[in-house]
């Protein structure tokens, strides 16, 4: 029996369905860790590295469950999903990319230290969840935008990386790789509104440039729970 594995089940209930089938692949999996992702996310590979790690896949698709253990004595971790490399024709950031490839993306946390960026996510980074612009949010920001005067930003230019349960994204510019809040409920103390935009819309988060910032202090938020 793996004790991260069962740790997780019991957290994340509704992740695995009784009728599934779940096949556990490596209970002590390794991981090579590239000399390109290593310098390029330094924080995350040192995390990583400390991490104990399982491969399994429910009904053929593909898992990996990274596990540490908080300074509660109790399992933590985030399961990461395995996605063909042509599981959509959305354009990311070679540096996105980088960590699909040799990580996946976040599709579950639990016993997550709080406050935290993978606190209240549906996801993160997951290439077949990412959206062009704002999805639903369109008219909501225009309206606001028209009521105040503001002229809006290019949203299409931005791609979703990570969504929360309330509808909230985070996301960065194609091209400049700027990362961005789209919060149209939050209680927040580390973000700042965008300059000339409506009050719950866009929002700049605090120490986070761009999506490699965001990475690494989603890294350090971990490594500071941990043992």
């Amino acid at each position: 029996m793996n004790l991260d594995f069962e740790t997780f089940k019991k957290d994340i209930n509704w992740f695995i369905r009784p009728n599934d089938l779940v096949t556990l692949y490596d209970t002590e999996s390794v991981l090579n860790l590239s000399d390109n992702f290593t310098s390029t996310f330094p924080k995350l590979s040192q995390l990583i590295q400390r991490a104990r790690k399982l491969e399994f896949s429910v009904n053929n698709n593909p898992y990996r469950l990274f596990s540490w253990t908080n300074k509660y004595n109790k399992s933590c971790g985030w399961l990461t999903k395995i996605e063909l490399e042509d599981t959509d024709n959305i354009v990311l950031t070679k540096e996105h990319e980088l960590l699909l490839k040799e990580i996946g993306g976040i599709s579950e946390s639990y016993h997550q230290p709080e406050p935290a960026l993978t606190n209240n996510q549906d996801y993160l980074f997951l290439k077949s969840a990412c959206i062009t612009g704002i999805g639903e949010w369109e008219e909501y920001y225009e309206n606001l935008c028209e009521e105040e005067h503001k002229q809006p930003i290019q949203y299409n230019d931005f791609i979703c990386f990570a969504l929360e349960a309330n509808g909230n994204m985070t996301m960065y510019e194609k091209n400049s790789g700027k990362v961005l809040l789209f919060a149209h409920d939050h209680w927040f103390e580390n973000v700042d509104p965008l300059e000339d935009q409506p009050e719950y819309t866009f929002y700049t988060i605090q120490d986070v440039d761009n999506f490699v910032d965001y990475v690494e202090k989603m890294a350090e938020e971990w490594s500071e729970a941990v043992l």
